[in-house]
């Protein structure tokens, strides 16, 4: 009888959304980093994680064909730039919704740090545009966004089309570092070639605020919603996540303008790592998904929900967001390099389920998981 009670229990939690983890399948079975999930125009969903083999850097691209429930390596991008332990790091999966240049529509790009490892003497981190023509198949190096002017770190691209049509490209960068630790900038392209008027996206002028972890989607009225952390503006919540619009895709307003905290109506917060998506649901005119390394109350402690949370705003950003449970919940997160750490979301098309990629130690290796679970508040 007893063991009858405890069977009900269980089938009654696991019935409950958020009461219990979704089964989390392994993306990539190695030692990864910086998960990033799209879906393509024709359906399919790609993949995309940094790893090493040996001292040379390597982009994966893992690609779905049913929807999320089982993916596939399709390519390799070994880059010359990220060979001989000159680094790999924080890449991006990004699809044009028009053509640019010789790229036609539906062209996939992957951008890619590497040579933040580089001896110092010789050392300019490089922020790498590559190009596939076959929906993730074949790939192609197509520009150097930025090359680093010194031996300073420049990380993390993102990339998004401007209302004008050019390629909008985002990084962190700590060249500057006489008056900056870290500043957000970013670049423009009519071509994906060709880079010009670099300019400041987020900046402090105290010199040890850092914002960084850019990440810009286009909502479905055309404007821009743009997150990011700052990290050392405020003791008790270092590294949260802000954000800031844009009608155009190109000006976010006065760079010298930290942003918007992102919070619940209780006071919750997520810090490090934030990268957005926008679903059709649940809210009634659609929702703005926010994931990010940690959840903590306003006070700076871990809260319930830390590791395992996806922040929700239905109203693009304007007054308190809130909770759903993320469909992997990672323990122990506390800001450290893999658990958790830059995890990426794919809504469905309905708006009622969530694909999420992270990282997660398993027996010492930080590896890749995917899951998808109910958007359900």
């Amino acid at each position: 009888m007893r063991r009858l009670a405890v069977l009900m229990i269980t089938l009654v939690l696991m019935a409950l959304p958020g009461t219990a983890d979704q089964q989390r399948h392994v993306l990539y079975d190695g030692g990864s980093s910086y998960p990033r999930v799209i879906r393509l125009d024709n359906g399919r969903i790609l993949a995309s994680v940094t790893t090493n083999d040996g001292a040379q850097g390597v982009g994966v691209i893992m690609a779905s064909d049913d929807g999320g429930h089982s993916f596939t390596q399709i390519a390799a991008i070994r880059d010359p730039a990220a060979a001989a332990g000159r680094g790999i790091c924080c890449s991006t999966l990004f699809e044009m919704p028009s053509p640019l240049g010789s790229l036609a529509k539906g062209t996939v790009l992957w951008a890619n740090t590497a040579e933040y490892a580089a001896p110092r003497e010789t050392k300019r981190a490089k922020q790498r545009l590559w190009a596939s023509a076959d929906r993730g198949r074949t790939w192609r190096f197509l520009s150097d966004i930025a090359v680093a002017p010194n031996e300073h770190n420049t990380w993390e691209p993102s990339l998004s089309v401007a209302g004008d049509g050019a390629l909008v490209a985002f990084f962190s960068d700590e060249t500057d570092k006489v008056n900056h630790d870290q500043k957000l900038v970013q670049v423009r392209s009519v071509d994906g070639v060709t880079w010009t008027h670099y300019k400041e996206t987020v900046v402090s002028d105290e010199w040890n605020v850092r914002p960084g972890m850019i990440n810009t989607i286009r909502l479905p009225d055309g404007t821009y919603f743009m997150t990011y952390e700052v990290c050392n503006n405020d003791k008790l919540h270092l590294c949260s996540a802000y954000f800031r619009r844009s009608s155009d895709g190109w000006d976010y307003g006065d760079p010298r303008d930290l942003g918007t905290l992102v919070k619940t109506a209780d006071g919750k917060q997520g810090r490090h790592t934030p990268v957005p998506a926008w679903s059709p649901g649940p809210g009634p005119r659609g929702t703005v998904l926010l994931i990010t390394e940690m959840l903590v109350h306003n006070g700076g402690a871990l809260a319930e929900g830390n590791g395992g949370t996806i922040l929700a705003n239905d109203n693009a950003g304007a007054g308190p967001w809130y909770e759903i449970p993320a469909p992997i919940h990672v323990a122990g997160v506390d800001n450290e390099g893999c658990r958790n750490f830059s995890p990426g979301l794919l809504p469905s098309t309905d708006g009622k389920s969530v694909l999420e990629v992270t990282t997660d130690y398993d027996r010492g290796v930080c590896k890749t998981y995917y899951a998808t679970g109910p958007l359900d508040p």
